[in-house]
């Protein structure tokens, strides 16, 4: 075998490896999504959260490899909430993004105070995973709320969509 063809092969195999990682990652959010949309049914929120930390569950808490996972699912959230607000923004009305405007603006000051307290909290298991922990569930609510806009079930005072 040439190198070339070596070098094709691997690249082959990456692809197939981050598509199946990328679909993990959409299929696992929208069971989350969905448990999410089930607690007004009485799905617990300890099994969303279950579900939601179910890819890193298998792993010592604290440990580099859960702190990776961890890290992965929060970045793996942050796109997935970056896709919905964008979805939100292309629809909403002036006053909605008005109104969005000032909750988008003092959201990371909430979410940062709220998951240093939580990772003051939990110094004793594992201070970063608690934080991380605490970003993904904050990522993960707000995807779930922006989707909800989207999909005309919110009933959030921002969510005023234009006409398409």
């Amino acid at each position: 075998m040439t190198l070339r063809f070596v070098n094709w092969i691997i690249l082959v195999v990456s692809a197939i490896i981050m598509s199946t990682v990328i679909a993990r990652a959409e299929t696992q959010q929208d069971a989350v999504l969905s448990c999410f949309s089930n607690m007004e049914r009485g799905v617990a929120w300890e099994t969303c959260l279950e579900t939601m930390f179910a890819p890193c569950a298998g792993q010592d808490v604290g440990s580099p490899s859960h702190l990776g996972c961890l890290s992965q699912e929060r970045e793996n959230w942050r796109d997935a909430k970056f896709k919905a607000e964008t979805g939100v923004l292309e629809r909403l009305s002036e006053d909605g993004m008005t109104e969005l405007s000032g909750l988008m603006l003092a959201w990371p000051k909430f979410v940062e105070d709220k998951c240093k307290a939580v990772a003051e909290s939990r110094a004793t298991i594992s201070s970063e995973a608690a934080s991380l922990g605490c970003q993904i569930s904050e990522l993960a609510l707000l995807t779930n709320e922006m989707t909800a806009c989207l999909n005309g079930v919110s009933s959030e005072a921002y969510c005023q969509l234009r006409d398409e």
